[in-house]
């Protein structure tokens, strides 16, 4: 008995539906911090994780300074926090996103992120990660 044309054709198309599904939901999903490391983007998160205070406070500059470097400046916080999801005074002026960022022990920060506001179709209200690195 030989299987009908419709038959073969919903087949591939469910194997096409379940590789789809499979290849957007695993893309661009690279594990958080490769190689052990912990994510975090303030001082008492790295504290959290067991870092000492002096590594903690090295991190979290470097990786402020990069996000000072390439991240839009607004000129008042109300601003920032209108844009981004968290903001810091930066020290040349203005504020910044406050990055969150991937650490090693004995590591320079990588992975540097911050988190900016956008809309979707129904013009809503949604968050985008940017990547800075």
């Amino acid at each position: 008995m030989a299987s009908s044309p419709l038959k073969s054709i919903l087949i591939v198309a469910a194997v096409a539906a379940v590789g789809f599904s499979a290849f957007y939901a695993l893309r661009g999903k690279s594990p958080a911090c490769a190689q052990n490391g912990k994510y975090m983007s303030t001082l008492s998160d790295c504290r959290a994780w067991g870092v000492d205070q002096a590594t903690c406070a090295q991190a979290v500059d470097k990786a402020r300074a990069v996000a000072a470097r390439a991240a839009p400046k607004v000129e008042t916080q109300f601003q920032c926090e209108l844009q981004f999801t968290e903001c810091f005074e930066n020290p040349t002026g203005g504020f910044s996103p406050r990055p969150s960022f991937c650490l090693r022990e004995g590591a320079e920060p990588t992975e540097i992120r911050y988190l900016e506001f956008g809309s979707d179709r129904r013009n809503r209200r949604v968050t985008k990660e940017v990547s800075i690195n």
